[in-house]
């Protein structure tokens, strides 16, 4: 079953290279980068209330809202953050550069977050040997900008 989750998490991967790639593109084709980022927000808005419709979910109740910790709340921020540098950073620095930059980032965030247990993570202390992983993965950045 861990397979499952394997394969989703390198879709994901994969699907960040290419939706910079696409929010270039639509970017460029509509000379409106701002605007662009409201179409691409609003496009996964409606793709993911039907996906909670068809799936038969059900909304929260008003409790369950209210118990959320507010920090939750702010992956859809976050979510415009990432679409932003698609659109202003991802045309700049290449698509190798972009997600060299983007996985590592996420790395060195992910470290911590796991090392402290922080937003409802477990806790896997980043030893030498995550340490020397994201270290790698810095230097690896280098060199795919460097060349």
């Amino acid at each position: 079953m861990q397979i499952v989750f394997i394969l989703f998490a390198i879709a994901a991967g994969m699907t960040s290279t290419l939706q910079s790639g696409s929010n270039n593109m639509l970017q460029k084709s509509l000379s409106a980068p701002l605007w662009s980022v409201a179409i691409v927000s609003t496009i996964t808005l409606v793709a993911s209330l039907l996906i909670a419709l068809v799936a038969g979910e059900r909304l929260p109740t008003a409790g369950t809202l209210a118990q959320t910790p507010w920090w939750a709340w702010a992956g859809g921020l976050f979510g415009v953050c990432f679409v932003l540098a698609t659109v202003y950073a991802s045309p700049k620095l290449g698509a190798g550069v972009f997600v060299a930059l983007i996985v590592t980032a996420s790395t060195v965030t992910s470290l911590l977050l796991d090392h402290f247990g922080w937003m409802g993570f477990a806790v896997h202390r980043a030893g030498l040997g995550r340490l020397a992983g994201a270290a790698l993965m810095v230097g690896g950045v280098a060199l795919i900008a460097a060349f």
